[in-house]
């Protein structure tokens, strides 16, 4: 830290690192499923009990556009009678592009609207990707889940290209956490593949955001 002259660090996937000192726990909340089961792994999904979620600084809501006003309030309302004076800000994963693998170019994802889709994900929600590509007008004439941090084998690979030309697709379709994960192995399929780009939205409670922030940073 000193060598790079960072003043802050930020680190994912820390909450339940207690021996870290840390100045703010922000905890994010996936609207789609989020209280993990209400179980500890490995019946559910949850690394504690829902009770440690007292030790948040700030919730942030995500995927709040995927879900209904009603069960939005659902989860809020269960957000209060766990640790009822954290505040709540809500966010959407909003699409913003869409990159070609071959050659890097990017353009609109307006371009989907209507056009077959062959999709595979490796990721911790692959529901919200599908729900983005359908929200974008695409018409999924495939699409396969992998547990997330799945490594790819090239059978893996065989077998989707396989599937994804007799699908006949316009193009297939991937996350930028498995545009990462497969690397070169894109140049060996015969369909274009795209990746589609997202960005974090915060759509209410920006300004409890700031004020957190500004807080510990100034």
């Amino acid at each position: 830290m000193n060598r790079r002259q960072a003043e802050c660090l930020l680190l994912d996937d820390g909450f339940q690192h207690l021996r870290l000192l840390r100045d703010m726990d922000i905890v994010l909340i996936d609207t789609l499923e989020p209280f993990g089961y209400e179980y500890t792994l490995p019946r559910g999904l949850l690394r504690e009990p829902l009770e440690g979620l007292r030790r948040s600084d700030l919730f942030l809501l995500t995927h709040t556009d995927q879900i209904s006003p009603e069960k939005k309030q659902t989860v809020i309302n269960r957000l209060r009678e766990i640790a009822r004076d954290v505040p709540v800000i809500e966010s959407i994963h909003k699409p913003v592009r869409l990159v070609l693998a071959a050659d890097e170019k990017s353009f609109g994802t307006e371009w989907l609207a209507g056009k077959k889709v062959f999709a595979f994900c490796a990721i911790g929600n692959p529901l919200s990707f599908r729900k983005s590509l359908e929200s974008l007008g695409a018409i999924l004439v495939g699409f396969h889940e992998f547990p997330d941090h799945h490594a790819y084998t090239p059978s893996d690979l065989h077998i989707l290209n396989g599937e994804a030309r007799c699908a006949s697709p316009d193009a297939v379709v991937i996350t930028q956490k498995d545009r990462v994960k497969l690397g070169k192995d894109l140049a060996r399929w015969t369909l274009p593949v795209l990746t589609l780009k997202m960005e974090i939205c915060i759509t209410k409670g920006s300004e409890i955001l700031h004020k957190k922030l500004d807080e510990k940073l100034n």
